[in-house]
């Protein structure tokens, strides 16, 4: 019950407080964000706080997780949106665009510590929000639908370099030389894709394998995440 005797539905507290645990993290980082300040931000009395998460970093993992979910959510109607078969350049180029929205989630794939403090790297091993990009491309180099003859560790190592690379640099970019945001997910995935495609075309029957291989790791990669999401969001008082 709130104060004035109304009922609370604990979801909808918890997402307001997530929200405001976001606004904070961004504002000010994780070292200088309490559980004060996020109670006053959402409204909320401090003891509301901790009926949901006993600790701080237990509220920015449950945040982290949202977001996560939240982002594959979007790459999935992207997807679907798209009105062509899904392959792993659309694929690439969707995710760059989810990531662009989400600096949280950003801050995990760069694990900058000066938003997440210590959250950054056990984020970030926890459980990419791209859902293990290297489980897609073993089952693409097994179907034949991208090149073989470079090794899964070096095509692993160009997709990262160019990906994360885009994120780690854009802020350093001088203004001569920045793109603007929405071309960029386009030359990341053309690039990439350029990288890893096999030189014959790919034959109808293998669009649609490479569209399904694709869609299913999306669909996996969201289903994890939901469920890390869901463990998050449960009260510590029903745990």
């Amino acid at each position: 019950m709130s104060p004035r005797g109304v009922p609370v539905d604990p979801a909808e507290r918890a997402g307001r407080i997530l929200d405001a645990a976001a606004r904070l993290l961004l504002r000010y980082g994780h070292d200088r964000t309490t559980i004060n300040d996020i109670a006053r931000e959402a409204g909320v009395a401090k003891g509301s706080v901790y009926a949901h998460w006993r600790s701080r970093d237990r509220l920015f993992l449950a945040l982290l997780r949202r977001e996560q979910a939240v982002l594959l959510t979007q790459i999935m109607e992207r997807l679907n949106a798209a009105g062509r078969p899904a392959d792993l350049e659309l694929l690439l180029a969707e995710s760059v665009r989810a990531y662009q929205r989400s600096p949280l989630v950003t801050a995990v794939l760069t694990r900058d510590t000066e938003i997440l403090g210590g959250l950054a790297r056990a984020a970030a091993e926890e459980g990419r929000p791209t859902g293990g990009i290297t489980e897609l491309l073993v089952t693409l180099r097994a179907d034949g639908l991208v090149r073989t003859d470079r090794t899964l560790a070096e095509q692993v190592t160009v997709l990262s370099t160019v990906y994360l690379g885009y994120f780690v640099t854009a802020p350093l970019m001088p203004d001569e030389f920045r793109v603007a945001d929405d071309a960029v997910p386009g030359l990341v995935a053309e690039a990439i894709w350029r990288a890893l495609e096999r030189p014959e075309p790919l034959a109808p029957d293998e669009v649609t394998a490479m569209d399904r291989a694709v869609r299913d790791h999306v669909v996996r990669a969201l289903a994890g995440a939901e469920e890390r999401l869901h463990a998050a969001l449960t009260t510590e008082e029903t745990a």
